[in-house]
């Protein structure tokens, strides 16, 4: 397994698009942002519609993971062989079929299975169009590109979901899946015109040294796990992943409950952290590309650690809301550097491969550590909560810190 060279693949053979590209990529990130995350706040709505109870239609987000993180990993891997184009163009078309049934589903059961098959699509989707932006950008331009690319998270929580209940509360939940299926087909329509996938030799290239078969993908998975770079990044993903989330997923909890304070007024505090993380991401980019990847990716991971530990004990307040905002600023400056390094690692002949294993381990990550923290909160309290997050974050920071060079030292 060889390091990636800068614009060893497709930058050599796509026109002079850049800023179009990555707006494009952007989008495609966007739909499949947003359609899994306006199903939480539409439960009700298809519960009612379906006549069955919350937790009952509560099993389309599992479904939905479940094959994302699952297929993305095949996915991954057939990228790295027959190019990521077919696989971004065809997952785009296969989301806006499967959009398109949830639209139409007859009952519950029909709707969960159409969101399995939309988390199979979106795990080709983003594994391929991630692979496709870090073969596209070169290391030193990587960051900015990974940083807007990483915005589309935060842009669907702060403007795709509030859109979207909006539209539910006044012509109900269906419409939704409409929008995301003519949308899902407009930009395949867009990624067909202007997406170039890589040159008729790069693929025969691939194929004749690297065959597809089982035992090349176990080959790859291997060298991935013995490497201390890549397994380092392989652990490191998943902690991260798991602070975060164990400390939202119980933040509003500890708000209403301890802090005796609105619905509403938690809204506002997630409104605050997301717009500066849609701010801090970009930015975290530029950051990235001019002086390192690294030390913004270990120190925002310190400062996360820092963070989570710290409010559980802070009072409702500008103090609190001040922390909160740099937890989200914290979160985002993680994201951009960590992959552009993920990215560089590796040869783009495995990128898709190991980029698609890190996200299956994040998910895994992001289940363990979910679960651990429910029984945390319940046998003592956020406190609990938010040390176990910092602990989790502390040891990922370190392991990039001690076992992860800057692919840009290792090529020299």
């Amino acid at each position: 397994m060889s390091f990636a060279t800068p614009g060893l693949l497709i930058v050599r053979t796509v026109s002079g698009r850049p800023a179009f590209i990555l707006l494009l990529l952007f989008c495609i990130g966007l739909i499949g942002e947003v359609d899994y995350q306006m199903i939480p706040p539409l439960l009700p709505l298809i519960a009612t519609e379906f006549s069955a109870t919350t937790s009952a239609a509560a099993r389309s987000v599992p479904a939905y993971s479940i094959a994302s993180a699952a297929f993305s990993l095949l996915f991954g891997y057939l990228s790295d062989h027959f190019g990521r184009k077919r696989f971004i163009q065809m997952g785009l078309v296969c989301l806006s079929a499967t959009c398109a049934c949830s639209f139409a589903s007859p009952s519950l059961g029909v709707f969960v299975l159409a969101r399995f098959l939309s988390g199979m699509a979106t795990g080709a989707i983003g594994t391929a169009a991630t692979s496709y932006a870090a073969d596209y950008f070169s290391y030193d331009r990587r960051g900015r590109a990974m940083g807007i690319l990483s915005t589309a998270y935060f842009a669907a929580a702060i403007l795709g979901i509030p859109s979207a209940t909006a539209i539910a509360a006044r012509w109900g939940w269906r419409p939704l899946f409409l929008i995301s299926a003519t949308t899902a087909l407009l930009c395949s329509l867009l990624a067909w015109k202007y997406i170039q996938a890589e040159a008729h030799s790069q693929i025969l290239e691939i194929g004749s040294r690297r065959r597809l078969s089982l035992s090349r993908s176990r080959e790859v998975l291997s060298l991935c796990l013995r490497r201390r770079d890549t397994l380092s990044v392989l652990l490191a993903s998943p902690l991260s992943s798991g602070a975060i989330v164990a400390f939202i997923t119980f933040l509003s909890t500890h708000l209403i409950v301890q802090q005796r304070v609105t619905v509403q007024q938690v809204g506002l505090v997630f409104l605050l952290s997301g717009v500066a993380s849609l701010a801090g991401a970009p930015l975290s980019g530029v950051v990235a590309d001019r002086w390192a990847k690294k030390p913004p990716l270990v120190l925002s991971g310190l400062v996360l650690s820092v963070c989570v530990v710290s409010v559980p004990w802070m009072a409702w307040g500008p103090g609190l809301f001040a922390v909160l905002a740099l937890t989200g600023l914290s979160i985002a400056f993680r994201m951009a550097p960590l992959l552009a390094i993920t990215t560089e690692l590796v040869s783009p002949a495995e990128r898709g491969t190991f980029l698609a294993l890190r996200n299956a381990l994040s998910q895994l990550g992001i289940a363990a550590s979910t679960l651990s923290a429910s029984y945390i909160f319940s046998a003592g309290s956020y406190a609990w909560v938010g040390a176990f997050s910092a602990v989790l974050a502390t040891i990922s920071s370190l392991v990039i810190l001690l076992f992860v060079r800057e692919p840009s030292q290792l090529a020299k």
